[in-house]
Protein backbone atom coordinates (compact mmCIF):
# COMPACT_ATOMS: atom_id res chain seq x y z
CA UNK A 1 0.00 0.00 0.00
CA UNK A 2 1.08 3.55 -0.70
CA UNK A 3 0.61 6.74 1.28
CA UNK A 4 -0.81 9.45 -0.70
CA UNK A 5 -1.25 13.24 -0.93
CA UNK A 6 -4.43 14.30 -1.83
CA UNK A 7 -6.66 17.64 -1.61
CA UNK A 8 -9.99 17.25 -0.70
CA UNK A 9 -12.96 19.28 -0.39
CA UNK A 10 -13.56 21.01 2.91
CA UNK A 11 -17.47 22.76 3.85
CA UNK A 12 -20.08 22.58 1.15
CA UNK A 13 -18.73 23.76 -1.87
CA UNK A 14 -18.29 21.48 -4.11
CA UNK A 15 -14.40 21.50 -5.59
CA UNK A 16 -13.36 19.46 -8.86
CA UNK A 17 -9.92 17.68 -6.55
CA UNK A 18 -9.22 15.81 -9.81
CA UNK A 19 -8.58 18.45 -11.87
CA UNK A 20 -6.75 20.54 -8.61
CA UNK A 21 -4.34 17.09 -8.55
CA UNK A 22 -3.85 16.97 -12.08
CA UNK A 23 -2.31 20.36 -11.97
CA UNK A 24 0.90 19.20 -9.76
CA UNK A 25 3.44 19.12 -12.71
CA UNK A 26 5.69 16.01 -13.94
CA UNK A 27 7.45 14.67 -12.77
CA UNK A 28 5.59 14.87 -9.24
CA UNK A 29 2.99 13.64 -8.48
CA UNK A 30 0.72 12.49 -5.44
CA UNK A 31 2.77 9.65 -4.07
CA UNK A 32 4.23 10.05 -0.45
CA UNK A 33 6.43 6.88 -0.11
CA UNK A 34 4.88 3.01 1.37
CA UNK A 35 2.49 2.49 3.95
CA UNK A 36 6.00 1.63 5.79
CA UNK A 37 7.06 5.02 5.86
CA UNK A 38 4.84 5.99 8.41
CA UNK A 39 7.23 4.70 11.03
CA UNK A 40 10.69 3.94 9.48
CA UNK A 41 10.98 7.56 7.63
CA UNK A 42 7.75 10.07 8.48
CA UNK A 43 7.69 8.86 11.61
CA UNK A 44 11.30 8.43 12.66
CA UNK A 45 12.00 10.30 15.96
CA UNK A 46 14.52 12.48 13.94
CA UNK A 47 11.28 13.78 12.33
CA UNK A 48 10.12 14.97 15.84
CA UNK A 49 13.70 16.30 16.80
CA UNK A 50 13.60 18.60 13.76
CA UNK A 51 9.99 20.08 14.70
CA UNK A 52 7.64 18.22 12.40
CA UNK A 53 4.91 17.55 14.31
CA UNK A 54 2.31 17.14 11.38
CA UNK A 55 4.72 14.92 9.67
CA UNK A 56 6.19 13.02 12.38
CA UNK A 57 1.95 12.61 13.28
CA UNK A 58 1.74 10.04 10.54
CA UNK A 59 3.31 7.18 12.47
CA UNK A 60 -0.27 7.10 14.03
CA UNK A 61 -2.40 8.88 11.49
CA UNK A 62 -3.14 10.91 8.69
CA UNK A 63 -2.55 14.11 7.84
CA UNK A 64 -6.05 16.46 7.49
CA UNK A 65 -4.45 20.46 6.93
CA UNK A 66 -6.17 23.23 6.09
CA UNK A 67 -6.49 26.94 6.67
CA UNK A 68 -3.16 27.63 8.82
CA UNK A 69 -2.15 24.06 8.72
CA UNK A 70 -1.46 24.22 5.19
CA UNK A 71 1.14 27.14 5.92
CA UNK A 72 2.65 25.11 8.64
CA UNK A 73 2.92 21.47 7.03
CA UNK A 74 4.78 23.76 4.64
CA UNK A 75 7.23 25.08 6.72
CA UNK A 76 7.41 21.24 7.92
CA UNK A 77 8.28 19.99 4.42
CA UNK A 78 10.69 22.76 3.93
CA UNK A 79 12.60 21.90 6.94
CA UNK A 80 12.81 18.07 5.79
CA UNK A 81 14.11 19.71 2.54
CA UNK A 82 17.24 21.69 4.14
CA UNK A 83 17.95 18.46 6.51
CA UNK A 84 17.81 15.51 4.04
CA UNK A 85 21.32 14.69 4.66
CA UNK A 86 20.62 14.04 8.07
CA UNK A 87 17.59 12.11 7.65
CA UNK A 88 19.19 10.02 5.11
CA UNK A 89 22.07 8.87 7.76
CA UNK A 90 19.13 8.22 10.57
CA UNK A 91 16.52 6.37 8.30
CA UNK A 92 17.17 3.45 5.27
CA UNK A 93 16.11 5.85 2.68
CA UNK A 94 18.27 7.64 0.26
CA UNK A 95 18.20 11.28 -0.04
CA UNK A 96 16.71 10.92 -3.91
CA UNK A 97 13.73 9.22 -2.63
CA UNK A 98 13.13 11.50 0.50
CA UNK A 99 13.50 14.49 -1.25
CA UNK A 100 11.03 13.17 -4.57
CA UNK A 101 8.25 12.26 -1.93
CA UNK A 102 8.74 15.96 -0.01
CA UNK A 103 8.32 17.77 -3.36
CA UNK A 104 5.36 16.05 -4.11
CA UNK A 105 4.12 17.66 -1.52
CA UNK A 106 5.42 21.08 -1.84
CA UNK A 107 3.77 20.81 -5.31
CA UNK A 108 0.38 19.69 -3.89
CA UNK A 109 0.69 22.37 -1.66
CA UNK A 110 1.25 24.97 -4.22
CA UNK A 111 -1.32 23.57 -6.38
CA UNK A 112 -4.23 24.19 -3.53
CA UNK A 113 -2.28 27.74 -2.61
CA UNK A 114 -2.26 29.07 -6.26
CA UNK A 115 -6.13 28.22 -6.82
CA UNK A 116 -7.05 29.51 -3.29
CA UNK A 117 -9.53 26.88 -3.14
CA UNK A 118 -12.17 25.68 -0.24
CA UNK A 119 -10.19 22.29 0.50
CA UNK A 120 -7.59 20.88 2.29
CA UNK A 121 -4.27 18.64 2.21
CA UNK A 122 -4.44 15.38 3.03
CA UNK A 123 -1.40 13.41 3.55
Amino acid sequence: MSLIISVIQKGSIIVDTNFLEEQVPAPHNNLFGFESCRKTLWGNDLISELGCELIYSLKNTNIFAFDEGIEKLESEFLILLDNLNTIELHTDYDKEFIEFRVRNALEMIKVNKLLNTKTRVLV
